[in-house]
């Protein structure tokens, strides 16, 4: 952990609407955060909501879920008109551009009246380090306890000088105009939503994109069956390691011991999936030729390693980064579509690259430097830690 965090407070904020269309996905976001020592509150209004951050973080260290309730706020008709006159006075020179037809005439009397906040939130204390939260969608806009949820947390935090930074969860041509102006950094998913904010006056020095692929999909709206399998807590990869999945084969024992060797040769870190076929050659079974012949080369190749059994490449794919094979497989395809590095290591045959993006390598050197090449740039991915690391006051 470094020491430059420690102590740092986050606050996290949920709105009903924003959770629906994430799903739990978000959460893993402030999870993140946690887990790389910032203090994270996660704050919502809703009951729901709050149910469910307290079984998803349940046993997480530096995360508190907090339930703030509203407070109903009661307007007499006097008290509305009174509201109206004070925004007809501050809006009274304003002119719908191109006419004649002054502002207030159509907003006034029916968005302003009716819109006047029903609920407040208090006792809200303000020590934190940075605001983050979801950008609302004025194509779907939020709820008006929502939308006060947000405003109340924003203004305090303007007043604080706290810096606020807002998640792109919806299409970015649905921002809010509001919102370009009052947020202090957008961490957004693709080098596109960064061009439309700059071209739309936001520094680029303000704008993140999260592509470490993990966390990218932790703030998208469309669920996808296979990447949900990343969130699979029984290994731990880490951001500064790469995973290495090797699929066995019956007769190409030497071409995976050469792998191994090729791996062994590389410095960086690494946790290495050696997946098992379920085969027997003769009377040996593949739990015998592993122990006997694959094993010693295993314990070569540093870092972590494990022995999988068939049945969950899928998962074992979704977590790792590299994936090397002897020859074709299908899983290959599937792994490259995933923008995985896809492997296929045979000296005996010709090297190539399929239109698919698996790769056919019949050297090491090559097979070394694909893989460090990975490596090096999953280090220069952007994960939300860092970026609020660097935003946070």
């Amino acid at each position: 952990m470094s020491k430059s965090i420690v102590g740092k407070k986050i606050l996290f904020l949920v709105g009903d609407k924003e959770f629906a269309s994430v799903q739990e996905r978000l959460f893993h976001i402030p999870s993140k955060l946690a887990k790389n020592g910032f203090l994270v509150d996660v704050v919502t209004y809703n009951e729901d909501v709050y149910e469910k951050a307290k079984v998803f973080f349940k046993g997480v260290d530096n995360i508190n879920p907090i339930l703030l309730k509203s407070t109903p706020l009661i307007w007499s008709p006097q008290q509305r008109d009174d509201f109206v006159r004070i925004y007809i006075r501050h809006t009274f020179d304003l002119f719908i551009p191109g006419t004649d037809l002054k502002y207030w005439k159509t907003s006034a009397f029916d968005d302003f009246r009716g819109h006047i906040a029903s609920h407040s939130f208090s006792g809200i204390e303000m020590d934190y380090n940075l605001l983050l939260m979801p950008i609302p969608s004025f194509d779907e806009p939020p709820s008006i306890v929502c939308d006060v949820f947000y405003t109340t947390f924003i203004f305090h935090a303007k007043e604080k000088g706290i810096p606020v930074a807002g998640l792109q969860i919806y299409p970015v041509l649905h921002t809010p105009v509001l919102y370009m102006k009052i947020m202090d950094y957008f961490i957004v998913r693709a080098l596109f939503e960064k061009e439309h904010y700059e071209r739309n006056g936001v520094e680029g020095s303000k704008i993140f994109i999260l592509d470490m692929p993990y966390e990218n999909y932790c703030i998208s709206t469309i669920e996808d069956t296979y990447k949900n399998l990343m969130f699979d807590k029984q290994f731990d990869i880490q951001d500064d390691e790469i995973a290495i999945l090797i699929v066995n084969h019956a007769k190409y024992r030497q071409q995976i011991n050469e792998v191994l060797q090729a791996l062994s040769k590389i410095d960086i870190k690494k946790t290495l999936f050696f997946y098992k076929r379920g085969y027997h050659v003769r009377e040996l079974s593949e739990d015998e030729i592993i122990e006997e012949i694959i094993k010693p080369y295993l314990e070569r190749v540093g870092g972590k390693h494990y022995i999988v059994h068939e049945g969950s490449i899928a998962k074992l794919i979704m977590l790792c980064d590299v994936i090397i094979a002897t020859t074709y497989i299908v899983p290959l395809t599937f792994a490259a579509q995933y923008q995985k590095v896809a492997v296929v290591y045979n000296p005996l045959k010709k090297a190539a690259t399929f239109e698919d993006g698996v790769s056919f390598l019949n050297d090491s050197n090559t097979l070394r430097h694909i893989v460090k090449e990975r490596f090096f740039k999953k280090k220069s991915y952007n994960s939300i830690d860092e970026i609020v690391k660097g935003i946070a006051k």
